[in-house]
């Protein structure tokens, strides 16, 4: 009688080069919208340092929209302000977030 044959478990590969984790967390993060929720919800709860405590009460985040942040402004002339200000607040939730995340801001 033949005995099985034992299949040989190869030993692991770790290739030529090794990662550093974090660059592969980010390579799993851009392939998920992982990351767009993760860059909404901080930019959601530190919103007072990109708008301004002053403006708080007269506008809210309402989700990211791929590179674009939607915005709700309680009403048109706000929509307009913030209109104005929209490339200050794209350079604030960057530079929040510390990399170039929101590359446009649209109100609703």
């Amino acid at each position: 009688m033949m005995e099985p044959v034992k299949k040989r478990r190869n030993p692991p590969v770790t290739g030529d080069r090794a990662m550093d984790i974090g660059i592969l967390v980010e390579r799993v993060l851009q392939k998920t919208q992982i990351a767009e929720d993760v860059s909404f919800k901080t930019i959601s709860e530190r919103f007072p340092e990109v708008v301004g405590k002053a403006v708080l009460a007269y506008v809210k985040p309402v989700k990211m929209d791929g590179r674009t942040l939607v915005l709700k402004a309680v009403n048109s002339a706000w929509k307009q302000e913030l209109f104005l200000q929209k490339n200050a607040i794209i350079e604030r939730c960057n530079l929040l977030l510390g990399k170039p995340v929101v590359r446009d801001v649209r109100f609703v």
